[in-house]
């Protein structure tokens, strides 16, 4: 079992201004399965190469199980990462690819037989064990790329955007298949990906960045419950938030006829606007609420997309109901006012109440 740390952790890139990691401080504790979410561009990628000893760190320092490995090799930080485009040897069998790094440190060839037969055992790859990758769908491959870092008994596992290849149906089945072998490895393990819904259906707990800042670290319910910023709420959530930027009034704020309520210590972090979000989830239809009048509805089978305006507002807003309901064009729904969420716009766009 192995804690991971970083330790304002940073990272510049030569003729560029801005870190591409800025003063990470971070803790992946033993055993757990953390996601880190983004953006393209945010950090996340080389966050993990940095972990992995594949990009130095400028300042601040990162540790492995209470071990400083800022400066150790790659080699010497027993991590296993498995890359997005499978890294396989054409020429090598399944087996022999699995086996690659216990070769080259010319362990007992017994136990490297028992390591990769288990290996393929725990991945269901028994029967492809000499297969060549060519022979092999990129579901497979990628199970072999999984194989090749469970034989390492690693401390940790590495993985950057490995489904990302993968077709929507296997990754859906692949994803469950990866949180499942980890919790029964119980291998501390950090995983890159820019798809939010594989963030939050994977990780024990999903770290969100940008711009190489980490915006939250938090369980998947709480980053969709109680964002810490507008970023982390628009960005997590499917549709995302439907967030607006609104002045304030003696009333506290309005969107279109509806007013919405600001309490003092809200009005204070603010400078005279604020931000409202609300999750499309949460508009049905009700008697009291910020009022949405529907214009288009999109059927998905088990859900429904409804597009339309804020009564008195040129204001739109997407929400997600059932799709049995059979919502129509001039449908009236609402957002209780206890569901929305408000946003400082200045600075960091924080959560206030």
């Amino acid at each position: 079992m192995t804690e991971v740390r970083f330790e304002n952790a940073t990272r510049i890139y030569d003729k560029t201004h801005a870190p591409a990691v800025d003063m990470l401080n971070m803790t992946v504790q033993s055993g757990e399965f953390l996601v880190l979410v983004g953006p393209s561009g945010c950090g996340k990628s080389t966050s993990l190469r940095m972990l992995a000893g594949l990009e130095p760190t400028n300042a601040g320092a990162i540790y492995i199980g209470g071990d400083d490995v800022t400066d150790v090799a790659p080699k010497d930080r027993d991590v296993a990462m498995v890359f997005q485009n499978y890294a396989l040897y054409p020429h090598m069998t399944v087996a022999e690819n699995m086996a690659f790094a216990l070769t080259i440190q010319k362990m007992n060839k017994s136990e490297i037989q028992t390591r990769v037969n288990e290996a393929a055992r725990l991945l269901d790859l028994e029967q492809y064990l000499t297969r060549k990758p060519k022979a092999l769908s990129g579901g497979q491959r990628q199970r072999v790329a999984m194989g090749r870092a469970i034989v390492r008994n690693p401390r940790v596992f590495l993985m950057d955007e490995p489904l990302s290849n993968l077709d929507a149906k296997l990754r859906v089945q692949t994803r469950t298949q990866i949180a499942a072998l980890q919790k029964r490895l119980e291998t501390t393990t950090v995983y890159v990906t820019h798809d939010q819904v594989e963030a939050m259906t994977m990780g024990d707990r999903v770290a969100v960045l940008k711009d190489g800042l980490l915006q939250q670290v938090d369980t998947p319910r709480a980053l969709y419950e109680n964002p810490a910023n507008a970023f982390v709420a628009g960005f997590i959530g499917s549709p995302a938030m439907n967030v607006f930027t609104l002045d304030l009034n003696e009333k506290g704020s309005s969107l279109g006829d509806f007013d919405i309520p600001v309490s003092r210590e809200a009005r204070n972090a603010t400078n005279n606007q604020i931000l409202i979000g609300v999750r499309p989830e949460e508009f049905e239809i009700g008697s009291e609420g910020i009022p949405l009048t529907v214009n288009l509805v999109e059927e998905l089978g088990a859900d429904a997309f409804v597009y339309g305006k804020v009564d008195g507002s040129d204001t739109d807003i997407v929400a997600r109901v059932k799709g049995n309901d059979r919502y129509r064009a001039g449908t009236k729904l609402r957002a209780r006012p206890s569901k929305v969420h408000l946003f400082s716009a200045i600075g960091e766009q924080t959560t206030i109440s």
